[in-house]
């Protein structure tokens, strides 16, 4: 395996990084004051909740030497989780519109570690540079509560619609990028989403980003065990993912392979151009499960809930065995870091000391629910938009 360089900020880096996304409030703003359906502020992407509960990752019993020991990845371990799919460009719309996905998943270790998986259903990222998807954001909140960025008509897809809709998220970042690159990433944007414009489930494959792990650097992949993803239909109706995992889930439980992707080197696996997609030699480290549920039920809609509510951050991470290395080990998920810190601040999201115990004991306490229950009613009452059932 070639070798890396990993990123260790100094202060004056954390400082710089810190203001290049300190954004993050203003943009909240902006789409709170741009969509109708937004009453408080809320996420700057990954806004609407899809599917959102328990989730349990089986950590296989043999794994690659610079895994074995460090953070969640104790072979044969089973750790609880919270779990949420959602869609990805922040302002709430249409199911039917493409979009990415995202698939987050919140962890704690035997040691009382926060490990969080975060991941998009495209290998690449939208942006080369943290800035770059500043302005991707910014450009989404500009646009919110008008047309929606690459949206159509309720229920159905219209290519011709397709095309034109994305005018103001492109004439956006060409005044913040310039006519390359904001066209460009536009265009890269455009074709991350079409991904899910195909798509009749949100049971798919997700990536992470680049995460380091005992001295070495790669991605995670979450692999539906069952690849049974066909195109949808012209008019799939405006829940139609959310019903569509709904009705799995019912059946039974959803699995996912865990794989972890190694770097290989520069021109393979980039580190620099985040939004080409890396060549895959994928290992298998564990089990992602989801387990089989009745939607109808309370505690299936506190886990709900509770997904919604909480917050998550791909700074939560072990990436030694002694959990010595405190920041992500590229710009890019630092910039990351702060961003969605600011964003949860911003958003009041559940304290974590209010749901901690969760990861060992697995259930919801009584207070808990009550305080999920009174965020719930306070959302639902001022007309907030709430996709949690």
């Amino acid at each position: 395996m070639s070798n890396w360089s990993p990123f260790r900020p100094t202060q004056r880096d954390l400082d710089r990084i810190a203001d290049d996304v300190a954004a993050i409030p203003a943009i909240q703003e902006t789409l709170l004051a741009n969509h109708p359906d937004l009453t408080s502020r809320d996420r700057v992407a990954h806004q609407y909740q899809i599917a959102g509960g328990r989730a349990v990752l089986n950590v296989a019993d043999s794994l690659p030497d610079h895994l074995t020991g460090v953070g969640l990845f104790e072979p044969n371990s089973t750790h609880i989780g919270i779990a949420r799919v959602s869609t990805g460009l922040g302002c709430p719309h249409l199911e039917t519109d493409p979009d990415f996905l995202g698939l987050s998943v919140a962890f704690q270790t035997s040691h009382g570690a926060r490990v969080d998986f975060l991941a998009i259903n495209h290998p690449a990222a939208p942006t080369d540079t943290h800035k770059d998807f500043v302005s991707l954001l910014k450009a989404t909140a500009e646009g919110a509560g008008a047309e929606p960025p690459f949206g159509s008509g309720v229920g159905e897809l219209d290519l011709l619609d397709l095309l034109a809709s994305n005018t103001a998220l492109t004439r956006s970042l060409i005044a913040t990028l310039g006519i390359k690159r904001g066209g460009g990433t536009a265009l890269h944007v455009l074709g991350q989403t079409l991904r899910t414009a195909k798509s009749s489930t949100a049971y798919q494959t997700y990536w992470t980003g680049a995460v380091e792990v005992g001295g070495q650097i790669g991605k995670v992949a979450l692999v539906p065990v069952d690849d049974d993803n066909p195109l949808r239909a012209l008019k799939p109706g405006e829940r139609h993912l959310t019903d569509e995992w709904r009705a799995r889930q019912s059946a039974g439980p959803l699995n996912f392979d865990v794989q972890w992707l190694p770097f290989i080197d520069e021109a393979s696996t980039p580190l620099g151009e985040l939004t080409e997609a890396w060549q895959e030699n994928p290992q298998r480290i564990g089990r992602l499960n989801f387990p089989q549920i009745d939607w109808q039920s309370q505690e299936a809609q506190l886990w709900a809930a509770l997904a919604a509510e909480i917050g998550a951050n791909p700074g939560n991470w072990v990436r030694d065995k002694a959990d010595s290395i405190s920041e992500p080990a590229t710009e890019f998920t630092c910039a990351r870091k702060f961003a969605y810190r600011l964003s949860q601040t911003g958003r009041d999201a559940l304290p974590e000391e209010l749901y901690a115990d969760i990861f060992q004991s697995g259930l919801i306490t009584e207070s808990l629910a009550a305080e999920l229950e009174r965020r719930r009613h306070i959302k639902k009452t001022g007309g907030h938009i709430d996709s949690a059932p």
